[in-house]
């Protein structure tokens, strides 16, 4: 009976231990979480860039570590963030198209708008070089546009 004693008291910390760090529900964290006490300091956090970039503001508690439920708060801020660059990226695009459709002597039917990041790309053709000119000019003049890259191309002559 003595040793049963000996040795219920000697897991005793680690039952504790157990009971200190919640149920892991999410394979992803448990990945992360490399000494297994529940939570992510900075140094782990590290190997998922997006809740790393986020770490601060998820620590709803401020103790330096973020538990699973604060893991995946950060996660979510990112994604967010993710999907507001896509937008914003649409917004722009939109925005350069119809400065350029009310832009005079520029073909806007004949330009392709992609951005990505606040750098927007034209390509397509147009029939003289002024036209290049005057649509690369018309994107730079938008706000929220970083760069221009403009690929149009003249249209040969035949």
């Amino acid at each position: 009976m003595k040793k049963f004693i000996v040795a219920a008291l000697a897991l005793l910390p680690v039952m504790t231990q157990a009971q200190d760090a919640p149920p892991q529900k999410t394979p992803d964290f448990a990945k992360l979480d490399q000494n297994r006490d529940g939570f992510l300091s900075h140094e782990e956090a590290k190997a998922d860039p997006r809740a790393a970039k986020f770490f601060g503001k998820a620590d709803m508690n401020h103790d330096g570590k973020l538990n699973e439920d604060e893991w995946l708060k950060a996660r979510s801020m990112a994604d967010r963030q993710k999907a507001g660059e896509y937008a914003d990226d649409s917004t722009l695009t939109a925005r350069v198209k119809s400065a350029l459709l009310a832009k005079k002597g520029v073909p806007s039917a004949e330009i392709s708008v992609e951005t990505y990041f606040g750098v927007v790309q034209l390509s397509g053709f147009v029939d003289s070089a002024e036209q290049v000119r005057l649509a690369g000019e018309t994107a730079r003049g938008v706000a929220g546009v970083k760069e221009v890259k403009n690929n149009l191309n003249v249209k040969p002559k035949r």
